[in-house]
């Protein structure tokens, strides 16, 4: 009785580890943009605040605001979110270098409703 208690539970685990993983995966990726589409004041934003870091890759958040994908020196890869205004809302660091990004600020205005995430390949 007791190997199918564990059993059963295992199972559990592991169904509910995959419904996590789907959660992620199930939202649309955001387009990519290139330079020209991103307005003025986004641009402006995100070189005040990151003066030696160059935009590899920018996203359009459908209309909530745009993401920049850039790398920092030793290889820190960083995601910048900003509003439609240039606000800055929050930034995203792979920490543990697997291409999932981890809020890594906690100083930003909050998050924008998630409409999309800004995926890099």
């Amino acid at each position: 009785m007791k190997k199918i208690i564990a059993i059963a539970g295992l199972a559990a685990l592991i169904c509910s580890c995959t419904k996590d993983e789907k959660k992620e995966t199930d939202m649309p990726k955001c387009p990519v943009i290139s330079k020209e589409a991103v307005p003025l004041s986004v641009k402006q934003a995100f070189a005040t605040k990151y003066p030696a870091d160059s935009v590899i890759t920018w996203f359009d958040k459908s209309g909530s605001g745009y993401c920049a994908y850039f790398i920092q020196p030793v290889s820190v890869k960083k995601l910048a979110e900003f509003s439609t205004t240039g606000l800055f809302i929050r930034e995203e660091t792979d920490l543990d270098h697997d291409g999932n990004f981890e809020d890594s600020t906690s100083t930003g205005t909050g998050k924008t409703p998630a409409v999309c995430e800004c995926d890099i390949e």
